[in-house]
């Protein structure tokens, strides 16, 4: 087993000849983290708004859905008031009409039956790690 001072050594030795290509990776990675990031948390924001949007009109639903006319695959939240669309989160230019055209209009969801985050977390199990020490 080499020595604390032998693998010291070495670590530094790869940090000086290494290191300058992690900078320059973790450079060029950034954006597009950033990116994958931002289009997360838009995708949850437009979910969220849509659920609000529901549960303030009368008989309010959510239905997901997907834009035909557009390829980024995003999904877009159409909000009912009875049996009429009302709404899409994020908004698009595409009719709500033709949103809904193809879609399976019993798998709307009332903002109560949505569970919020905090409540899936506590449904998880709970399981504990036993530790080897």
């Amino acid at each position: 087993m080499p020595s604390r001072g032998k693998a010291v050594g070495n670590l530094v030795k790869w940090g000086v000849k290494y290191g300058p290509h992690v900078v320059v990776l973790a450079q060029q990675a950034k954006e597009p983290a950033m990116k994958a990031a931002q289009s997360a948390l838009d995708r949850q924001k437009a979910k969220r708004r849509a659920i609000e949007h529901a549960s303030t009109v009368r008989e309010g639903t959510v239905l997901k859905t997907f834009d035909p006319r557009v390829d980024h695959g995003e999904p877009v939240w159409v909000v009912f008031a009875g049996d009429d669309p009302i709404a899409a989160h994020p908004s698009t230019t595409t009719p709500i009409a033709e949103l809904i055209a193809n879609s399976d209009l019993s798998t709307r969801v009332r903002p109560a039956d949505v569970q919020t985050p905090a409540a899936r977390l506590k449904e998880l199990p709970r399981r504990r790690m036993k530790r080897t020490r």
